[in-house]
C-alpha cells in the first residue's frame, strides 16, 4: 500500500481528510506534497494483509480494475469503520458514461 502514511500521521495529530481515494491500480500517491486529495494505491497488494484502520470515520471512494478486488476493498473499508464507502469496478477503456462494471455505495451508521 502506498500513500497512506501521511493519513496516519495526520490521524495521530487529531486531523483527518474529508475523504480518501483508494485506487487498486498504479497512481500518484505523493498527494501530501502538493496538498491534493488523499490518495492511496493498493495495486498488487494482498487484500487480506491490508490494515485500513486509517479510514475510520472517513468517506472513502474505492476504484478497482476487477470486480472481485473492488468488492474486497469495499468490505475491508466497511469493516475498518469508514463513514461511507463508494466502490466501483472501473473499466479504463471506457468513458465514465459508458461504464458497466459493478458499483455500490454503503453508508455506515
Amino acid at each position: 500500500m502506498r500513500g497512506h502514511e501521511p493519513i496516519i500521521a495526520a490521524r495521530l495529530q487529531g486531523k483527518k481528510p474529508p475523504f480518501i481515494f483508494i485506487n487498486d491500480f498504479p497512481c500518484k500517491t505523493d498527494w501530501a506534497d502538493y496538498a491534493e486529495h488523499a490518495t492511496v494505491s493498493t495495486h498488487m497488494d494482498a487484500l487480506h494483509s491490508l490494515d485500513m484502520r486509517f479510514v475510520n470515520q472517513i468517506n472513502v471512494n474505492v476504484a478497482a480494475l476487477s470486480e472481485n478486488r473492488a468488492k474486497g476493498l469495499f468490505e475491508i473499508c466497511k469493516k475498518a469503520g469508514a463513514s461511507l464507502v463508494a466502490a466501483s469496478h472501473v473499466q479504463m477503456d471506457k468513458p465514465a458514461h459508458q461504464q458497466t462494471g459493478w458499483a455500490e455505495i454503503w453508508r455506515g451508521k
